[in-house]
């Protein structure tokens, strides 16, 4: 295999950017014996101490490969980046797969197991790990081999939604101010991340959080609230603006809608920035003050004392709206090594 001569390195194939449970630094080097590590026979594994860091376990691949596996703390990875830095085994952030990955069959698995190890979403797991399989099975092993099948494949709207998994999309909160969206968000991420106040504004501008719904992530971000009913001022066409520009780049916009407001509308110039394409979810909140008296899509009962009800509804609704349930059971190939969709409301 290619190891790229006889150069030592590492590769950190885990995030690097967030803390996990466990880290896998790949070390590549001609003499093993130069990392002072104690190094298992191949495919064998060892406890050890990484350089008085942190203890974990080293696997060993072949003759000149080994895995690193110390626990996912991003401050623990660094420090033994950098200890294996000093021993003259440099970091590589661009690497081929099938190098990252040498006990990989072919490079179909090798691309799988890259994108495995950065994919947002639990939901992610099992429908990359078929992916070498349902390749393989309309005669696909390499990306040379794509030409004459591409005719088997999901179709663009099947690939879009699966590429969420890996990258998380956008979810934009909208409503008028003091709608519950902040006691909302808090209710989804189970902690606080917003403020909560029972005063119009309380969020002048837009909080954003990774949200795991039911093992699909999202970025949810919560907007200003905006309300047309007090007539237009600075600070509502500072949240206006500040709405449309995290629109731009969404890819579900969920309008919040109290249970006793008789119009449900938002804002004209806020409205007219939504593309029609774009996903949409009408939430009714608060849902405990009594029945809305306009149409929506689900409704939860959020208070800041109470647990929310009707939070699974929504947490199916947004799931189904941006990774449909036909899609993830679809059995097609999904090419889920291109380019992660940019986050765009088309």
């Amino acid at each position: 295999m290619n190891r790229q001569g006889n150069v030592p390195y590492h590769i950190i194939e885990t995030p690097l950017s967030a803390a996990g449970a466990i880290a896998m630094i790949r070390v590549v080097h001609p003499d093993l014996d130069q990392i002072e590590l104690p190094i298992p026979n191949r495919h064998q594994l060892r406890h050890s101490s990484f350089y008085d860091v942190d203890d974990g376990v080293i696997v060993r691949w072949d003759q000149d490969s080994i895995m690193l596996m110390p626990h996912g703390g991003i401050a623990v990875v660094r420090e033994i980046s950098a200890k294996l830095i000093e021993l003259g085994i440099q970091l590589r952030v661009d690497d081929d797969p099938s190098l990252m990955y040498p006990e990989a069959k072919n490079e179909i698995e090798a691309l799988m197991l890259s994108v495995l190890a950065k994919a947002a979403s639990p939901l992610a797991v099992d429908v990359l790990l078929s992916q070498p399989s349902r390749w393989e099975s309309v005669g696909v092993t390499e990306r040379t081999d794509l030409a004459n099948n591409l005719d088997q494949i999901l179709d663009s709207d099947g690939q879009a939604a699966l590429h969420r998994l890996v990258e998380p999309p956008v979810v934009v909160a909208v409503g008028r101010a003091n709608v519950g969206k902040s006691t909302l968000i808090n209710a989804l991420v189970g902690e606080q991340v917003s403020l909560v106040a029972d005063i119009v504004g309380t969020t002048r501008d837009h909080v954003g959080v990774l949200v795991d719904l039911g093992g699909f992530v999202v970025r949810w971000i919560d907007t200003p609230g905006i309300d047309e009913r007090v007539g237009l001022s600075t600070n509502d066409a500072e949240a206006i603006g500040i709405a449309m520009n995290v629109i731009a780049n969404a890819q579900l916009v969920v309008h919040c809608i109290n249970s006793n407001d008789d119009e449900g509308k938002l804002d004209p110039r806020l409205e007219q920035s939504i593309p029609s394409r774009l996903e949409r979810i009408k939430l009714g909140t608060r849902a405990d003050m009594g029945s809305h008296l306009v149409d929506v899509d689900c409704a939860v009962a959020i208070t800041k004392s109470e647990p929310a009800a009707g939070i699974e509804t929504l947490v199916k609704s947004i799931r189904e709206a941006l990774v449909p349930a036909e899609i993830l059971e679809d059995s097609r190939p999904w090419r889920f090594w291109d380019s992660i969709e940019p986050t765009s409301g088309a």
